[in-house]
């Protein structure tokens, strides 16, 4: 094999590598720039009596495809609680993540209600939150949960609804 034969398989293996490990570190190296650094979804609480956060975030992404969409939650409930566990689940339509309140809001009792997303709630009672996702209430032919568990103490849960 000649000098240029050898040099064009180097470069056109090298080059690949190169490019990838550059985007790789323009990935890593801005992490705070993140659009979702932040939930984008915040649902108000409304307060019944004692203590409550005014407001839960949600990290609400969802991903298009022809006849429906795929939709991943994450509920910010760090600003509350320190652990969350997985305690109900219809595997298809309905989910609920239960959090022990801090102290501070221990003595919370309300709940969130949007009517712009009223498959997401969170109620507050007996020093616990409980962030649910109920599915059974949308009228559409189509709907599944296809996927629920903890992650970093938050619950996160991907549903996916087609026609």
């Amino acid at each position: 094999m000649n000098k240029l034969a050898k040099l064009t398989i180097f470069a056109g293996i090298l080059c690949p590598l190169i490019t990838a490990g550059a985007i790789a570190s323009t990935a890593q190296a801005q992490p705070s720039q993140s659009p979702l650094a932040e939930p984008n979804v915040q649902l108000k609480v409304q307060r019944t009596s004692g203590t409550c956060p005014q407001t839960v975030g949600l990290w609400w992404l969802i991903l298009p495809y022809e006849g429906g969409a795929e939709h991943t939650v994450i509920a910010e409930t760090r600003d509350f609680a320190d652990t969350t566990q997985l305690v109900a689940s219809n595997n298809k339509l309905f989910v609920e993540f239960v959090s022990p309140l801090r102290s501070n809001y221990a003595n919370c009792i309300g709940q969130t209600q949007s009517q712009e997303y009223p498959f997401y709630n969170v109620r507050f009672k007996n020093k616990k939150a409980y962030f649910r996702v109920d599915l059974r209430n949308i009228n559409a032919p189509g709907q599944l949960i296809t996927y629920k568990t903890v992650a970093a103490s938050r619950p996160y849960v991907r549903w996916a609804i087609a026609d």
